[in-house]
């Protein structure tokens, strides 16, 4: 009975495209800035903060999130679904950078962030994931969306929020540093 009410809401969305009652009632923050993504090594790759216009989020509460510098995988998409539209690990590329942001705050200490409870890193993802698809219609997907922030409110995502340790980057990032000393190549920058 259960597989039967999930294949329903599956094809209800898939073929009607109806927005879930979450994507309804999730706010609509806003992006700005730009996001630099470096490739330092085969699935390893260093966001670093662009020191012109760093990516910032405005949460629909006003609330303010600007990500440091930090190792990122993108999406924590599993390798299996990244043949499938909508599970590329950068497919919503800015989502997923401020939410792995508040991961490493908490897991390092970063202040303010490390004041979030995981409970509002689902709300934050939720909310960068609507944004995303609200500036670029053709990325929308509602059971994207739906699939998405149910995993991260999963059991297992709050148990590598509780338990997860700090990964900093090993070297130091500052405005002296020029372009050509940053490490890796960069791969990708996202403007707002």
């Amino acid at each position: 009975m259960v597989v039967r009410l999930i294949l329903l809401a599956f094809f209800i969305l898939i073929f009607t495209g109806c927005a879930s009652q979450e994507y309804k009632q999730t706010g609509e923050g806003s992006f700005s800035g730009a996001l630099d993504v470096r490739w330092v090594k085969n699935d390893y790759f260093v966001f670093i903060p662009n020191k012109d216009d760093p990516l910032t989020f405005t949460r629909p509460n006003g609330q303010i999130i600007r990500p440091g510098t930090m190792y990122t995988d993108g999406g924590s998409i599993p390798r299996l679904l990244w043949g499938v539209k909508g599970y590329s690990p950068w497919g919503y590329a800015p989502a997923y950078i401020m939410h792995d942001w508040l991961f490493q705050a908490k897991h390092c200490g970063y202040k303010p962030y490390n004041q979030y409870k995981f409970e509002d890193s689902v709300d934050v993802m939720a909310e960068t994931l609507k944004a995303v698809m609200e500036n670029d219609t053709e990325v929308r997907n509602y059971f994207v969306f739906d699939s998405i922030v149910a995993s991260i409110a999963s059991p297992i995502a709050k148990q590598l929020w509780d338990k997860g340790t700090c990964n900093a980057p090993k070297y130091p990032i500052s405005k002296k540093i020029s372009p050509d000393e940053l490490p890796g190549e960069l791969i990708m920058t996202i403007k707002y």
